[in-house]
């Protein structure tokens, strides 16, 4: 046979190379080449029947074990506590349930077990969902003193990454026994201020009390100082990998909107779990007082991080309403930051515009209805 007939063995700068150092063709590694070439055809061609077979057997064991693995990550995410809370509409449900990131991390310390189940959110607001249960039986009514959370193992600045608190999940009834089984769900809320993707976040849970700060109080004991029923630790460590969580859009006006005198309106994120208004102060340690900035929101009892609301005003003419919870807005030098959640889940497509601002009071303090447009807060921005 010619060379020229074995040249594509073998690529082209490796049979320049060789016969440049040879000075001859490399005959000795084409020939293996071309024993491995004829070998991998025998091998094809003996018994193709049962070769199909075999191939089959392999990609149903493969669809087997990717089938397995997604029933798996279903079991912890999105579990049916908080999906009755979200209550996602038809057109998102199934994008949603599929973000986030499995813990499934358990710890138990003297009958007590706490699993960290699952990670979700957005980019304003990581939510990190666990379970409280009693192993021996005991019902109880209360729950951790201290909720902590490190960022790369140390406690993050407030300007980098703050924690929001915890909350309870679901029944509040189940950590009591006589109620129901002694199992809680819960969830622990951590808002970065600046992008956090790849870090390591660490979350603890310490010192258990089977009775409600309220109760203890009632008895004249300081739930502060008080001895813990279980003097432990519990916690567990993740990466945060935002690809895993909601997906959020910012908007940036194309143009400059003051707020009041001197503020401006920065930037607007939104999920479908939150949203995020950010107004820039006019000079360093401004503080953000409605009042100074001539502002008039009909409340003279109105602070602007305890009683406004974030409005979604939709395309079908409904209005969702955000419950703003412990924003930044007044700490001078900073950001004045507006981050609601609407604890329940929102096609964000469907949002015309966003508003912040307190809502028109009807029948004393207990009941606010949304004003009609947008246009009637003093902070507003049309989406489309």
């Amino acid at each position: 046979m010619k060379l020229s007939d074995w040249m594509d063995l073998l690529p082209a700068e490796e049979m320049a190379r060789l016969i440049r150092q040879e000075e001859e063709p490399p005959l000795d590694a084409i020939w293996v080449k071309a024993q491995r070439r004829a070998e991998r055809a025998r091998k094809a061609a003996k018994k193709p029947a049962k070769r199909w077979k075999r191939t089959l057997l392999i990609a149903a064991a493969i669809c087997v074990a990717a089938a397995g693995t997604a029933l798996a990550a279903a079991i912890f995410r999105w579990n049916q506590p908080l999906v009755e809370q979200y209550n996602p509409p038809e057109t998102i449900r199934e994008g949603l349930i599929q973000t986030g990131k499995d813990l499934n991390y358990r710890v138990e310390h003297d009958g007590v077990a706490v699993t960290f189940q699952q990670v979700i959110g957005d980019e304003n607001e990581i939510q990190v969902l666990f379970q409280v249960e009693s192993l021996d039986g005991q019902g109880w009514k209360g729950g951790f003193r201290t909720v902590d959370f490190f960022l790369d193992g140390v406690s993050p600045d407030y300007r980098v990454c703050q924690m929001g608190g915890w909350q309870t999940v679901g029944d509040t009834s189940q950590g009591d026994k006589q109620r129901g089984a002694a199992v809680q769900d819960f969830a622990l809320f951590i808002n970065p201020v600046t992008s956090i993707d790849g870090r390591v976040i660490t979350v603890r849970v310490k010192d258990f009390f089977r009775e409600d700060s309220y109760t203890l109080h009632r008895a004249g004991i300081d739930w502060q100082t008080a001895s813990p029923d279980i003097a432990e630790t519990w916690q567990a460590s993740f990466r945060v990998d935002y690809s895993l969580l909601t997906k959020t859009d910012t908007y940036y006006p194309n143009k400059p909107v003051k707020v009041g005198d001197t503020w401006t309106l920065h930037q607007i994120s939104i999920s479908p779990l939150s949203a995020k208004v950010v107004l820039l102060p006019p000079s360093e340690n401004a503080i953000f007082d409605p009042a100074n900035e001539g502002i008039d929101f009909d409340d003279e009892d109105f602070t602007a991080w305890e009683a406004s609301e974030i409005v979604y005003y939709m395309d079908d003419g409904s209005v969702r309403v955000l419950n703003t919870r412990g924003s930044s807005a007044g700490i001078g030098g900073d950001d004045a930051v507006f981050l609601g959640r609407p604890y329940w889940a929102i096609d964000t497509s469907q949002i015309r515009a966003i508003a912040v601002g307190p809502m028109t009071k009807i029948n004393g303090i207990t009941f606010y209805e949304p004003r009609e447009n947008p246009e009637d807060y003093p902070i507003h921005y049309f989406l489309k």
